[in-house]
């Protein structure tokens, strides 16, 4: 058992996301489960949101998380055991206006 620690992460920072899951694993040794469940999201019309911004709404709800999923999931194979959790939201379903993304 290990007391709480708190690892702070921008998920959208694609290029921290390797040195925090070495953080993780050198802390506590393993991950058991991982919950992918973060999301950015803008209320504006799309053709307003600039090139630059739609790369960091990706970035926090599509890279960040497979780029974290991929840190962490060579520790699970090899211990052959562990858990992924993906949340998305509704909004991959059924589009809202003014949330495109």
């Amino acid at each position: 058992t290990y007391a709480p620690k708190l690892i702070l992460l921008d998920i959208s920072d694609i290029n921290c996301i390797q040195d925090v899951a070495k953080e993780i694993l050198n802390c506590h040794g393993c991950v058991d489960i991982l919950i992918n469940n973060a999301s950015m999201k803008v209320k504006a019309a799309v053709q307003s949101i600039s090139l630059e911004l739609d790369k960091k709404i990706m970035d926090a709800n599509y890279f960040g998380l497979i780029t974290l999923t991929k840190a962490i999931l060579p520790n699970m194979i090899s211990r052959r055991t562990g858990q992924i959790v993906q949340i998305n939201s509704i909004q991959g379903k059924i589009g809202i206006p003014f949330r495109a993304a």
